[in-house]
């Protein structure tokens, strides 16, 4: 297996169990994240977002086995990085130190989903 492989698998995989996670346990989802879900709004939220989207998010690269789809899932962690680095100096985000474990999670997942797939955008074809 390929280093571009594994990585991307593991990207992946990890996306995966997060979503799954927040689908089946909301409730673990709510202590990882520190976030409280107190109504079923909330909970419903955990399970959409931190569930079926994370949960796609993992599986769609997997099935397609497209380069450009893992791109786009390492590009979608990455701009949740950009949303919690404008939120550090926005929102005084610094004074809490959980946001920098979740810029560096954030920053490593997709990472791990980007690697070695930037070639998958060239201008053949773009036309």
């Amino acid at each position: 297996m390929k280093t571009k492989k594994i990585i991307n698998t593991i990207g992946c995989v990890i996306t995966i169990g997060f979503g799954l996670m927040g689908l089946l346990f909301p409730e673990k989802a709510s202590e990882l994240t520190g976030l409280q879900a107190t109504a079923p709004r909330g909970i419903a939220e955990f399970r959409g977002t931190f569930g079926g989207a994370f949960l796609l998010m993992g599986l769609i690269p997997l099935l397609t086995k497209q380069p450009s789809v893992y791109l786009l899932s390492g590009l979608i962690w990455w701009g949740a990085v950009a949303g919690r680095i404008i939120s550090l100096f926005a929102d005084n985000g610094f004074s809490d130190s959980q946001n920098f474990g979740g810029l560096a999670f954030e920053f490593l997942f997709g990472f791990m989903l980007a690697f070695g797939n930037f070639s998958s955008f060239s201008r053949k074809g773009a036309e």
